[in-house]
């Protein structure tokens, strides 16, 4: 009886070490899977700069290929972005082959663009060469950071369409963004892209327009309060919401887009009281 009750104790002492040792081993992938991003943005900056110095873009061919014969290098043509993004400091390059002349977008605008996504390596993982297929409006709060800080560097064109014609565009803004995988997918790797992939985007920018994301008659950009330049942060009455998703501001039961007293379409220059504060943020107006 003994010797069972004994080997009992070993099964039991036996299966408590391993449980303990899988609590340890996944302890520790834990701190295995802890990623450094800023280090990441380092590395990827030097990889760009190698990249836009060891290559050039060939028109003729539309197509960026390496040096060989004295080409103009990409690193001489580019303007550099400096973006700070959760605490970190990027760099994006931008080239623009040909400026528009239309609505240059915010970071939360909608815009109409066809363009090729590549590697560093050329290889395509994504291509859209018309607008003409499916929903063709892109939101830039939707998208990879690159794109949203991005493309506020560039104009839309002009709108030439024609009522049951397809539509056309002329004026618009054609150029490339290259970008670190800090503002693409991290270290998350997607289809045809690996982790910490720096991408290359060409693009031409068709066109673009301010974007209201709650139909409340304040353009999305203009619902950044407190002027930092970022309107997820700016919540008038502390709901759940934040004002640029929010169609009453203040909370006072009655709908932004209905503090228009004017009727002018623009509820922010509507201050029935005088306190200055407009009636949409004023919730005793």
């Amino acid at each position: 009886m003994r010797s069972q009750i004994f080997k009992k104790m070993k099964i039991k002492n036996i299966g408590l070490i391993l449980v303990l040792l899988m609590i340890f081993i996944s302890c520790d992938d834990d701190v295995v899977q802890v990623f450094d991003h800023a280090e990441q943005a380092k590395i990827d900056d030097k990889i760009l700069i190698d990249y836009l110095e060891t290559h050039y873009y060939d028109a003729d061919l539309d197509v960026i290929d390496v040096v060989s014969n004295n080409e103009t290098t990409l690193m001489s043509q580019v303007t550099v972005q400096n973006v700070v993004e959760n605490e970190i400091d990027y760099k994006l390059y931008y080239m623009i082959l040909e400026q528009g002349s239309g609505y240059t977008p915010s970071r939360y605008d909608d815009i109409l663009t066809t363009y090729r996504g590549e590697l560093l390596d050329g290889t395509v993982f994504d291509d859209r060469p018309s607008i003409a297929v499916g929903n063709p409006w892109i939101n830039l709060l939707e998208v990879v950071s690159g794109w949203s800080y991005g493309f506020i560097n560039f104009k839309g064109g002009l709108n030439t369409s024609q009522p049951n014609e397809p539509l056309s565009f002329t004026d618009t803004t054609k150029g490339f963004l290259f970008f670190p995988s800090g503002l693409g997918y991290r270290n998350a790797p997607r289809t045809l892209i690996p982790a910490n992939s720096p991408l290359v985007f060409k693009i031409d920018l068709q066109f673009s327009k301010p974007a209201d994301h709650d139909n409340d008659g304040i353009p999305t950009n203009d619902e950044d309060i407190d002027g930092d330049g970022e309107v997820t942060n700016d919540n008038t009455d502390s709901d759940a919401l934040s004002n640029f998703v929010d169609p009453d501001d203040d909370n006072d039961g009655k709908l932004t887009i209905n503090e228009d007293a004017d009727g002018d379409g623009d509820p922010r220059n509507d201050d029935s009281d005088g306190d200055g504060i407009p009636d949409y943020l004023d919730s005793d107006s």
